[in-house]
C-alpha cells in the first residue's frame, strides 16, 4: 500500500512539473504573438565586430564599426546609409582590388546588417518564437534580472538541422535561459549552442553563445543590446568572430 501511495505521489509531482513546463512555454508563446505589430518604428543600430579565422600559422583578423538606419512599417522595410558610408565602401573595394590578401572588414561595405538580421531586431517576438519551436522547458523559477524580479525558464531547444547535419552530429548541447518581467514580456535572452561533427574520420566543432536584451517599445518587442561569439575549428582550420549589436530608437 506504502509503494502504491509512493508511486501516486511521484507521478503526481512529475504531472505538477510537466505542466509548470508546458504553461511556461504557453505563457510565453502567447506573450509573443501579442507583440506582433506592424507599428511604424525607426532606429540606428550600430554593431562592432572582430574576426579572425584561417590555418593555425595563417590567421587573417578584422574589426570595425558600422551603423545603419532602420525603418520598418505597414509599408515595409528600409536600410539606409548615410553618404560617408557609401564614400567609405566604395573606397574599401578598391582597397581590396589593390590588396586581396590583406585583413579586412566587411563593415565598410555596408554589409555589416542584412536585411531579416534588422528585421530580426525590431521586430523581436517573430525570431524568439522560431527558437521555442519544439523547445522542452527544463526549469521555470522566479530570479532577477539587473535586480529586478523576473521569471526565469532554462530550456533545451531544437537544433533544426538538415538530414545532413543531423547524420554527421556526434554530439549537442542546446540551451536556452529566458528571463520574463513581471508583466511575462521577455527581457534578455542567452543562447548557448554546442556541436561536434563527425563524418568520414573528420570532425569539426562549433559554438555559438548569443545574448540579447529586450523592450517593449509600443507594443513591439525590440532588441536593444546583443553580443555574439561563435567558433568553428576543424581540419587545422578555425574562424572566430565576436560582434555586439546597440539599437536605439529613434522618434519620427
Amino acid at each position: 500500500m506504502r509503494k502504491a501511495s509512493a508511486k501516486l505521489l511521484l507521478l503526481l509531482i512529475f504531472g505538477f512539473s510537466t505542466a509548470l513546463a508546458a504553461d511556461g512555454l504557453s505563457d510565453v508563446r502567447a506573450t509573443l504573438q501579442n507583440l506582433a505589430t506592424d507599428r511604424p518604428l525607426s532606429a540606428r543600430v550600430e554593431i562592432k565586430t572582430h574576426r579572425s579565422g584561417g590555418e593555425s600559422d595563417k590567421q587573417k583578423q578584422s574589426e570595425g564599426v558600422s551603423a545603419v538606419i532602420v525603418h520598418t512599417g505597414a509599408e515595409g522595410l528600409d536600410l539606409s546609409w548615410t553618404p560617408e558610408q557609401i564614400k567609405q565602401s566604395r573606397e574599401a573595394a578598391w582597397e581590396k582590388t589593390a590588396h586581396p590578401d590583406a585583413s579586412k572588414s566587411s563593415l565598410a561595405t555596408l554589409t555589416a546588417l542584412e536585411a531579416d538580421e534588422a528585421l530580426d531586431l525590431l521586430d523581436a517576438a517573430d525570431p524568439l518564437r522560431r527558437w521555442l519551436e519544439k523547445a522542452v522547458v527544463l526549469e521555470d523559477k522566479p530570479d532577477h534580472y539587473q535586480g529586478k524580479p523576473a521569471r526565469r525558464l532554462l530550456i533545451r531547444l531544437d537544433l533544426k538541422l538538415p538530414e545532413e547535419g543531423r547524420k554527421a552530429m556526434k554530439s549537442s548541447a542546446a540551451l536556452l535561459q529566458l528571463w520574463l518581467g513581471a508583466d511575462g514580456v521577455p527581457v534578455a535572452a542567452d543562447r548557448d549552442i554546442r556541436i561536434r561533427f563527425s563524418k568520414f574520420f573528420l570532425s569539426y566543432r562549433v559554438h555559438e553563445h548569443e545574448t540579447r536584451e529586450y523592450q517593449n517599445a509600443g507594443g513591439r518587442l525590440i532588441v536593444v543590446r546583443a553580443s555574439h561569439d561563435s567558433y568553428g575549428s576543424g581540419l587545422g582550420h578555425s574562424e572566430e568572430s565576436h560582434s555586439t549589436t546597440t539599437v536605439t530608437p529613434l522618434s519620427d
